[in-house]
Order: structure tokens, then C-alpha cells, then sequence
């Protein structure tokens, strides 16, 4: 099992350990279904989803040895991102204020988006110290 994680690329790496702490955040966060607080746990999964995704989508791309080519997919892959949140982020707040459905939090949204990010810095962090 080890042998397996060690040979993941890092984006599947963040992508598996989101899915883990999204997964954790989102069961802990069950009470809010009896409060009426549904769009909290749901907007931190649409938001963890869409960016895990995403990273998913970034490790299918293979680095080239050309730097600009490398330069140019990662410009790509900055600008799909952003478009792709921000899409979400809209779509979020026009259901909420203009239609009365209270499906996602904004907030949520932009936290579920942030937490693959933070673990990106840390395991970043962890395997610079090896």
C-alpha cells in the first residue's frame, strides 16, 4: 500500500487526502441536517469536489520537457480553474439571493474550494523536509 502511495503523482496525492478530509468534514458536519443548515456540509462538498477535480484533471497532464509547453499548460490549467470556481462561486449565489434556494453557502463553497490548496502546502511542506 505504501509502494502504491509513493508512486502516485502529487496531484492524486492531494486529490485522495481532500477526498479524506472533505469526507470527514462533511460527516461531521451532519448535525447541521437537523438545524436546517444544509447548505454548510453541502457547499464544503461542491466546492472540495469541483477542486479535486480539478487536480485530477492537472495530474492527467503530463509535464513536457518543453518549458514553454509546460508554461502554456499551466497558464491553461490556471485559467479553467479560475473560470470553473467562478462559475461555481455565480452559480451558488444566484440560487441563494435571486432564486430562494438554499442549496450552497457561498462560504462553504469558497472553503471545500480552499481545503485541497492547504493540503497541496502541507504534503509540499512535508516532502520538502525528507
Amino acid at each position: 500500500m505504501r509502494e502504491w502511495y509513493r508512486q502516485l503523482k502529487i496531484e492524486y496525492q492531494i486529490a485522495l487526502w481532500s477526498l479524506i478530509v472533505i469526507s470527514g468534514l462533511v460527516l461531521a458536519l451532519i448535525p447541521c441536517f437537523f438545524f436546517s443548515l444544509m447548505e454548510i456540509p453541502q457547499g464544503i462538498a461542491l466546492g472540495g469536489i469541483v477542486s479535486i477535480i480539478i487536480y485530477v484533471f492537472l495530474g492527467l497532464f503530463e509535464k513536457s520537457e518543453d518549458p514553454k509547453k509546460s508554461l502554456i499548460i499551466a497558464a491553461i490549467m490556471i485559467a479553467v480553474r479560475l473560470l470553473v470556481i467562478g462559475g461555481i462561486l455565480f452559480l451558488a449565489g444566484w440560487l441563494y439571493y435571486n432564486q430562494g434556494l438554499k442549496a450552497f453557502n457561498i462560504f462553504a463553497v469558497t472553503g471545500g474550494y480552499l481545503i485541497p490548496i492547504v493540503i497541496n502546502i502541507i504534503l509540499v511542506l512535508v516532502r520538502k523536509e525528507k
